[in-house]
C-alpha cells in the first residue's frame, strides 16, 4: 500500500565555518548557493516516487545565523510505501511512516534529533482526509545498525489513521442487509405461487454478486480476508439459503400432495358404492384450481363430500344409457363428462379438501399440526430460524471488528 503527502522539510545543523560577527542578523541566502554548502545526506526511506517543486522558482529556503546555524526548507511531494492491515477493513486503524536517514554517513559521523524547543511534527488544521481521521502522530529516533556498513542514524514520524465507517453503511452494509431481509419475504409468499418465489430468489441472489463484484474493484488489492468480505458472503450464504429453502418446501409439499391423493384414493376404493366407479385422472390445471377454491368457499350439496359414505350422483336409466325414452341431452351427459367435476367427484374432494386443510395449517403453528405436513414445518421453522442466525451472526460480527 502507498499514501502520498506534501511536505516541507526542514533541517538545522550548524557549521562553525560560516559564523560572522558583523552582522547581528540572520541572513536568507539565495538558492543559488545551495550548492556551495554542506548539507547532510538525508533520504527517505521508504520513499516510492517524490518530487521537488521548482515552479517558479526552486522551492528551497537557506538561512544563516551569526553563530553558524543553518536552516534549510524544502518543499516536497512524495509517495511512500505504508504497511496496512486490512483484516478489519473497512472498520480499521492504521499507521503509516515516514522514515529519514543518512545514505553515507555513520553515527560516528552525523547524529539526527528531532527538536526540542518546537514541535517536531507540526500539521496544519486544514488537512482533512475524505476516508481517513489522523488520530495522532508520534516520532521517535530510530538509528539502524547494519552488521556490513554500520550504524546509521535515522528518525521516524507516525500517522494514525482511522477509517471513516459512515460512507461504508450507507452504501454497502446497509443494502446488503435490506437485500437479505427481502430474501426472507419469499417464506410468506404462497408455496402455489412458484414464479413470484423463485423469481424474488433469483433478484436477491444476483444483487448481492453484483454488489460484491463492484465493491472487490474499489477495495485495495490482497489475497487475504477483509471484514467486509466476511459479511458479504454471509448475506449471499443468507439469500441462497432463502432459494435452497424454496426448493426443498417445494418438493416436500409436492410429495405430499401425491400422498393425500393416493390416500383420498384408496379410501374412496376401500368405501361401499353403489355402482362402480372408474379411477379419475385429472390433467388439467385449472379443474385443480376451481376445486380447491370450491373447497374454501364449501362444497354444493351435490358436490359435497360425505364422511360416513360416498355421496354419488344418481343417474337415471335415460342419462345412463342414452336409450330409447331418454332425450338427446341425456345422452350427452352420459357420454361426455365434466372435465372438472366428473361423474364421480368423492376421491378428488377428498384429495383437494386434504389439500387446503394443509395450506390452511401455515396459519396456525400447533406442533400436531406441522408434524402431519412436512412442508410446512420446514416454512414455519425458516422464519424463526433464519432472523435468528442472522442476529447472532450480528451479534458476534459487529463487537468483533469494532472494538
Amino acid at each position: 500500500m502507498e499514501y502520498s503527502m506534501t511536505l516541507y522539510l526542514r533541517q538545522m545543523w550548524r557549521d562553525e565555518r560560516l559564523t560572522y560577527t558583523s552582522y547581528n542578523r540572520s541572513i536568507t541566502l539565495n538558492h543559488n548557493q545551495f550548492d556551495r554548502l554542506w548539507t547532510p545526506d538525508v533520504f527517505v526511506r521508504n520513499l516510492k516516487a517524490g518530487v521537488f517543486h521548482s515552479i517558479t522558482v526552486p522551492n528551497r529556503l537557506i538561512r544563516l545565523w551569526p553563530n553558524g546555524t543553518i536552516l534549510y526548507s524544502q518543499r516536497l511531494t512524495l509517495t511512500l510505501a505504508c504497511d496496512m492491515v486490512l483484516d478489519k477493513y473497512p472498520m480499521d486503524n492504521q499507521t503509516c511512516k515516514i522514515e529519514f536517514g543518512s545514505y553515507a554517513y555513520t553515527t560516528e559521523d552525523l547524529v539526527f534529533k528531532w527538536r526540542e524547543d518546537a514541535l517536531p511534527v507540526e500539521m496544519s488544521q486544514a488537512i482533512n482526509l475524505p476516508e481517513y481521521v489522523i488520530t495522532g502522530i508520534t516520532h521517535l529516533v530510530c538509528s539502524t545498525s547494519f552488521s556490513s556498513t554500520g550504524s546509521f542514524p535515522c528518525l521516524s514520524a507516525f500517522f494514525h489513521l482511522n477509517r471513516r465507517l459512515r460512507a461504508y453503511i450507507l452504501t454497502t452494509y446497509l443494502p446488503s442487509f435490506l437485500v437479505v431481509l427481502l430474501s426472507w419475504l419469499s417464506f410468506w409468499i404462497d408455496l402455489e405461487s412458484a414464479p413470484a418465489r423463485t423469481s424474488l430468489s433469483i433478484l436477491t441472489i444476483l444483487t448481492i454478486t453484483t454488489q460484491s463484484s463492484g465493491l472487490l474493484r474499489s477495495m485495495p488489492a490482497g489475497s487475504f480476508t477483509k471484514a467486509i468480505d466476511i459479511w458479504m458472503a454471509t448475506c449471499l450464504v443468507f439469500v441462497f439459503g432463502a432459494f435452497i429453502e424454496y426448493s426443498i418446501v417445494n418438493t416436500l409439499s409436492r410429495r405430499q400432495k401425491a400422498k393425500s391423493m393416493k390416500q383420498a384414493a384408496a379410501a374412496a376404493a376401500t368405501r361401499p358404492s353403489k355402482k362402480p366407479q372408474e379411477t379419475i385422472v385429472f390433467k388439467c390445471s385449472s379443474c385443480l384450481r376451481e376445486a380447491k377454491e370450491t373447497a374454501k368457499n364449501g362444497w354444493a350439496d351435490d358436490q359435497q363430500p360425505s364422511n360416513t359414505g360416498p355421496r354419488q350422483r344418481n343417474l337415471s336409466p335415460e342419462e345412463g344409457s342414452g336409450g330409447a325414452g331418454g332425450n338427446e341431452d341425456g345422452g350427452e351427459k352420459a357420454g361426455k363428462a365434466d372435465p372438472c367435476f366428473p361423474q364421480s367427484k368423492e376421491v378428488f374432494a377428498m384429495a383437494v379438501t386434504a389439500d387446503v386443510a394443509a395450506a390452511s395449517n401455515v396459519k396456525r403453528f400447533w406442533p400436531a399440526q406441522l408434524s402431519k405436513n412436512k412442508a410446512v414445518a420446514v416454512e414455519v421453522f425458516s422464519r424463526i430460524l433464519f432472523p435468528i442466525m442472522f442476529l447472532v451472526f450480528n451479534l458476534i460480527y459487529w463487537p468483533m471488528y469494532l472494538f
